[in-house]
Order: structure tokens, then C-alpha cells, then sequence
């Protein structure tokens, strides 16, 4: 698909040490759609190791981190890694919500292989999907785990006008999910503009990734303002300090229930043609949590 940068765009493992503090209550989301978002939560892309307490800046200051994406390689990694299960553990213990990162692949639409060497057919990528939140369930699921990050989605109900044929891929591999465990959150990560029909697929949805630059320019979709803020989710990159809670009024403005904004950019990194705006925590994060609890 030719659709902005994704969340993928991380695939990296790096593991920073950042400040901590004290453990505080994680805000209710409203679920009100009408005008701004009375209050949010941070949704972050901790694709940081946690281990050595870098996690530990997502409790403070009050209330920190509402959701965290866990990511230790570009998915659940072949096994069991202790820093990850105490981190989900005492997340979870602090009602905070750690979701599990899954590369969909746009279901194989746009040539992608399916990790392993499955292939590009919409049920090698399914069999890869279901394994990884299998894996998801069977390493970390005891530890609390609260969900699945649904990465590289699609945005069109399906190929041709009227099919639903896309959608109804997304609405499986959610059942999937549940069936695991029926309160967990799911989400799906478009990155931009989605088809209504993506709201009935997923508890959040992922409909900005990008820089502030585009983020001043973006227009959601009319549907966007008359679902729960919940259901919204923004993220927003290259974000200077003095832009900041610029950036976080418009989240409110937007419906977001969900927003993540640093100062991190998407330089490409190691040879590759994307970077990762997700391995660092927002350099003001104390300035960030106050904007977004702030109604």
C-alpha cells in the first residue's frame, strides 16, 4: 500500500534508560464524541527494551502512560523475555494496558512475504498473525497482557467498491483475539485515513501517524468526531518542544482518545529507507503527560 510510515518502521531492538518516579492512577477515557476530548490518555510505542527500568517513566509524572505497545522484534520474539514479563506484570498491577505488537502486512496486498517464508497470500499471512498473537498469549498472557497492536493494516473495506473483503479479515483476526481473552483491547494501525468500516473492527484505531508538519494539515474522517474517544488514536512525530502542546490541542480537537507526540524523527537508520520515531521517550514527556491530563 502506498500509505504513510507505519509503526514497522522499527525493527530494531534498542533499549535506552530513561528516568522513573512514582506509580499514579491512569485516567478514564470519556466516552462523550461530542466537541473535545475532555480527557485522554498516552498511547506510546515503547519499542525500547524495558529492561534496566526503561519503562519506568511511563508511571510519572501522575498518570503517565495509559497504553504501551510492546515490541522486543517486530513482534513477540521466539521467546520468553524476563525484562518484558516484569514490565507487563507491573503494568498491569498499576491498571495500566500493555498490548502485543503483530505485523499484518497488509494481508500480502502490497507484495510483502510473510515472516518465515510463507509467502504473499492472504492465508499465509493470516496462518503468521494468528501464530504471533498465539505466541503473544503463551509467553506473556499470564504476565497481563491486555491486548494485540495490529500493525500495517489496511484502510479500504476491501478491493472494489461494496466488498467488505479487507475488513472482514481484520473483524477474524480480532474474534482471534478475543477468543482469547474477551476483554482485551485490539487495535489496528491504518496510520491515516480509514474506512468507516474499520470502527466495527477494532476497539482503537490507529487514523494519524506522521510529523507535526502534516499533523497541522490532516483532516480526519467526518466519522472520526461521532465515535468514543477510545476509539481514536493519534501519533505524531518531529515535534519540537514549542510545538508540542500545539500538537495535543488538536488531538483534543480531533477526538483522540489516544495521543503520543515527541521530538524523535524518522531518519532512516541502519541502511534502510525508514527510521523509528518509537525508540526513544519524548525528551518532554513530564510536559507532554501534564498537556494531555490536562482537560
Amino acid at each position: 500500500m502506498s500509505r504513510k510510515k507505519k509503526l514497522n518502521r522499527k525493527r530494531l531492538g534498542i533499549a535506552i534508560a530513561v528516568g522513573c518516579c512514582a506509580m499514579a492512577a491512569v485516567p478514564a477515557l470519556l466516552s462523550t464524541a461530542n466537541g473535545a476530548t475532555a480527557s485522554q490518555a498516552i498511547g506510546i510505542p515503547a519499542y525500547i527494551n524495558p529492561g534496566s527500568g526503561a519503562w519506568d517513566a511511563f508511571d510519572s509524572p501522575a498518570p503517565g502512560a495509559g497504553l504501551i505497545v510492546a515490541n522486543p522484534e517486530s513482534g513477540p520474539g521466539g521467546s520468553t523475555d524476563a525484562a518484558y514479563t516484569t514490565a507487563i506484570e507491573k503494568a498491569h498491577q498499576e491498571g495500566k494496558k500493555v498490548v502485543g505488537y503483530v505485523d499484518t502486512g497488509y494481508f500480502g496486498t502490497s507484495g510483502w512475504t510473510a515472516p518465515g517464508g510463507g509467502g504473499t497470500s492472504t492465508d499465509a499471512w493470516l496462518t503468521t498473525i494468528e501464530k504471533n498473537v498465539d505466541t503473544w498469549y503463551d509467553q506473556y498472557g499470564s504476565a497481563g497482557l491486555s491486548g494485540i497492536f495490529f500493525d500495517d493494516a489496511l484502510h479500504d473495506c476491501g478491493p472494489s467498491s461494496g466488498s467488505t473483503e479487507y475488513v472482514d479479515l481484520y473483524k477474524k483476526i480480532e474474534g482471534y483475539v478475543k477468543s482469547k481473552d474477551s476483554s482485551a483491547q485490539v487495535i489496528i494501525n491504518p496510520g491515516g485515513g480509514t474506512d468507516q468500516c474499520y470502527a466495527d473492527a477494532a476497539d482503537t484505531l490507529v487514523t494519524f501517524e506522521g510529523s507535526y508538519a502534516t499533523y497541522q494539515k490532516f483532516a480526519p474522517q467526518s466519522w472520526e468526531k461521532s465515535v468514543a474517544p477510545s476509539k481514536i488514536w493519534h501519533l505524531v512525530y518531529e515535534t519540537s518542544a514549542s510545538q508540542m502542546p500545539s500538537a495535543i490541542a488538536l488531538s483534543k480537537e480531533r477526538n483522540a482518545g489516544y495521543v503520543y507526540v515527541t521530538d524523535d524523527d524518522d531518519t532512516p537508520v541502519d541502511g534502510q529507507q525508514w527510521g523509528n520515531p518509537w525508540d526513544t521517550v519524548a525528551s518532554y514527556w513530564s510536559q507532554e503527560v501534564a498537556a494531555v491530563s490536562k482537560d
